[in-house]
């Protein structure tokens, strides 16, 4: 593994520009996007360069298919292609800021539904597919799942590492997992244990991180840092930590107010503290010495990529119900229904017409907490979700889909300036 900054980011920009579907795009995007990413560490690993956390690793197959999304975003149009899976609702543990929290018990959705679902999305654009839960190892045939998306996406498994087993780990990289998202909250056992509400969760974590380090697993430690944690100073001491470990990316997110704290906004991170974490952000990545780091709040704003949700991202819960996003316990469709994904995910496009400049979510909490007190679980009614999203409008898009030439982004950029 070996970390790339300074002019050798530089370098591996123009060799890229090889690939014709990187050379296709507007050369003032270009120059854009070589700026956006000053602060984006690369990480090459067996050959394969990771440039930012939202796109596949380059060259391959996965990474060519993320860059047709390029083309379609210049002529406006929508794709699937990020989908987070929740291949089962099943998890040992009982974390404070669970997002699957207050759904009903469902089956497991079969192997032969999820692997068809998986072949429509590559066929609509998709690139990269996150697995999910509930606790995805638990899951018997995870590993044939894995071995059925293929090499058009890019495969993530995000665990908490109970089940992870050094066997295990081989078996998945061996059927086509290129990274493990491995939830690690604190550098004190304790503390990461009381979150999770599971005891001995932290070395249950360390043992997953050291097997796919191991194993050759671009290896992802992810974590929903408490606002003392980043005040109090925890936050570089953590760094410190996992940095010893390895781990070849850090992921933050602030508490997110849904699933077991949906409508909860205080828990959010405030000003003085996101700030910081954007501090941390642009600090490790522009050293050599530390992992990766991706502050979701830094790169999902509207500085940069802001919000895709129900546009370039979308999540399938345990039951097969379709959302725009892991986060967003919007409903619009099923891929039990007849028509499957395409006709959820058509549906959803009808209310998600372009990306937003910021979290969607954050803009609609309030409304969401409320309709979840009326409802009472979780994800929302469809007609629901169309009143929450036809009351939280969308009239601004990120820098990055305007600098592409996104028509819609620029209808957007122009009725905003008209206000």
């Amino acid at each position: 593994m070996t970390n790339i900054t300074g002019m050798k980011k530089n370098v591996l920009l123009l060799k890229m520009l090889k690939n014709e579907r990187v050379r296709n795009l507007p050369k003032s995007f270009l120059f854009y996007l070589k700026d956006a990413l000053k602060y984006e560490k690369f990480v090459e690993l067996d050959g394969k360069y990771v440039l930012t956390s939202q796109m596949p690793p380059y060259p391959g197959e996965a990474f060519d298919q993320f860059m047709q999304i390029g083309a379609m975003a210049m002529e406006g149009k929508a794709a699937p292609a990020s989908c987070h899976i929740a291949v089962t609702n099943k998890c040992n543990y009982d974390c404070w800021h669970c997002s699957n929290y207050n759904r009903e018990d469902a089956e497991d959705l079969p192997l032969d539904l999820l692997l068809k679902t998986v072949d429509e999305l590559q066929d609509m654009g998709n690139c990269i597919i996150g697995i999910t839960g509930g606790e995805p190892l638990l899951r018997e045939d995870l590993t044939d799942f894995v071995r059925g998306i293929g090499p058009k996406s890019c495969v993530m498994l995000f665990t908490t590492g109970d089940g992870l087993t050094k066997e295990k780990t081989k078996e998945l990289k061996d059927a086509g997992l290129f990274s493990i998202v491995i939830s690690l909250d604190h550098y004190k056992p304790e503390l990461h244990d009381e979150v999770r509400g599971c005891e001995g969760a932290f070395a249950t974590a360390i043992d997953a991180i050291k097997h796919a380090i191991e194993e050759g697993l671009f290896t992802v430690v992810s974590a929903v840092p408490k606002r003392e944690w980043i005040t109090n100073g925890d936050i570089w001491k953590f760094m410190d930590f996992v940095n010893d470990l390895g781990v070849h990316e850090v992921r933050f997110l602030a508490p997110i107010p849904t699933g077991r704290i949906v409508g909860q906004q205080e828990l959010r991170w405030k000003k003085e503290e996101r700030e910081e974490m954007w501090r941390l952000h642009k600090k490790m990545n522009t050293s050599k010495d530390y992992p990766r780091v991706t502050v979701f709040s830094l790169i999902e704003s509207e500085g940069i990529l802001g919000c895709t949700a129900g546009f370039y991202h979308m999540f399938i819960e345990g039951d097969g119900t379709v959302t725009p996003c892991d986060m967003i316990p919007l409903s619009f469709g099923n891929i039990k229904d007849e028509g499957g994904v395409k006709s959820a995910f058509e549906r959803m496009t009808q209310s998600y017409t372009m990306p937003r400049n910021k979290c969607f979510l954050r803009a609609a909490v309030k409304l969401i907490g409320k309709a979840y007190e009326e409802e009472g679980k979780l994800p929302l009614t469809q007609e629901k979700s169309v009143e929450i999203y036809n009351r939280v409008p969308n009239r601004q898009c990120s820098e990055f889909f305007e600098k592409l030439g996104m028509p819609q982004a620029l209808a957007s950029e122009k009725e905003k300036k008209k206000d």
